[in-house]
């Protein structure tokens, strides 16, 4: 196609990323000028914006990740457009323009690893508004290759942080929480896979307690009191026993995991059920760190993600990683907050100039390949 042959020699592309989590709270937003080759990403950031979704729209995509086909059908149709306008308007409030590319990650509504994937928010739209080719639909060719079709970051790691002298652990706090062993170079192979529940209990827990948004810098949370023996009776579950590649999602972390321990947790007061969910998300996180951390010299756990903000996890996260430093990734230029639409916008890149974006190591694909599909 001739439109890709032209990308194909152009050593920067001006790409938007778009995303919305697992944590259903709204659209992340990237620009950055792109180069990238089969081994480095360079980026000059242009700007980064989180828009929350309005609570009709909000309340639509909870019904479409529990509810059913028409929802989705629908929602496809409805965030389509809103990610047409919200992308519009950011872009004029900032005066930016000359975009040469989007990557849209969409909205997942429902992933059983290994099996079956859906993100929606028809691209068409994006494509149509900016007369700028689209890529999305980033997971099922992974997943049509043998692969669990996430995590897909580890490859943005891999070319924005790996080391030739230290190993590295990243870690995304969505809805789901994955991580991303980065060895030093020529060290191993890359390794990443979800650890289990991210912020996505916890929000559904103080949604259900509350009925009032959530609890965003953990400050409920910080009031109460772990139950840490409900927490290792968690941590016996199947999932954890797991070894990678694996990926999960809502379906096994979210109301229906809540559904099945409620009665342990509403014995709990609210503050305690959200301290002992917090404790439960880190020490998942940990525990599936442990034997790279016993393995190699890490130097550092470079965190991004909604659940940065939460400190009551991230006051757990630093005491069972210590000594290892946890730090955010702003600190290494990447926005804590939009580090995955970013990473999309990367994505993006990497399909116009042909160049693998998932790791086989890592999802457990048969072979690397190019992701996504393009709307023009």
């Amino acid at each position: 196609m001739a439109i890709t042959r032209n990308f194909k020699t152009k050593k920067v592309i001006r790409t938007a990323g778009l995303m919305t989590g697992t944590s259903m709270d709204g659209l992340d937003i990237s620009i950055a000028d792109i180069g990238l080759s089969n081994n480095t990403a360079d980026f000059n950031m242009i700007g980064t914006t989180s828009i929350p979704y309005p609570s009709d729209l909000q309340s639509q995509v909870r019904q479409a990740v529990y509810g059913t086909t028409k929802n989705s059908s629908e929602l496809d149709h409805d965030l389509g457009i809103w990610y047409a306008e919200k992308l519009s308007v950011y872009l004029k409030s900032e005066s930016i323009d000359n975009i040469e590319l989007i990557g849209s990650h969409g909205q997942t509504i429902h992933h059983v690893s290994g099996q079956s994937t859906l993100q929606i928010g028809d691209p068409s739209f994006l494509a149509e508004k900016f007369n700028t080719p689209v890529i999305s639909d980033f997971r099922t060719a992974d997943i049509n290759a043998g692969g669990t079709g996430a995590p897909l970051m580890p490859r943005v790691d891999e070319w924005l942080f790996r080391n030739i002298d230290t190993a590295i652990i990243t870690l995304n706090l969505g809805g789901v929480a994955n991580v991303t062993f980065l060895p030093c170079t020529n060290n191993g192979d890359v390794i990443g896979f979800d650890t289990g529940p991210g912020m996505a209990l916890l929000d559904e827990t103080f949604l259900l307690e509350s009925n009032e948004g959530i609890d965003v810098g953990g400050e409920f949370a910080l009031k109460g009191n772990a139950d840490k023996r409900l927490v290792n009776n968690w941590l016996k579950a199947p999932y954890f026993l797991e070894l990678p590649p694996k990926s999960t999602g809502r379906d096994q972390f979210g109301l229906d995991w809540l559904a099945d321990h409620r009665r342990e947790l509403s014995s709990l007061a609210i503050v305690d059920q959200l301290a002992t969910l917090s404790l439960f998300t880190a020490k998942s996180v940990f525990l599936a760190c442990e034997e790279f951390i016993r393995e190699h010299q890490v130097a550092r756990v470079i965190i991004s993600g909604g659940g940065i903000h939460h400190k009551c996890v991230m006051k757990y996260l630093k005491k069972w990683f210590n000594p290892i430093s946890v730090v955010p990734s702003d600190q290494l230029g990447v926005s804590v907050d939009g580090k995955e639409a970013l990473g999309f916008a990367i994505l993006a890149v990497a399909h116009v100039k042909s160049i693998p974006g998932n790791i086989p190591s890592v999802t457990g694909a048969k072979k690397a390949l190019v992701l996504g599909k393009i709307t023009l």
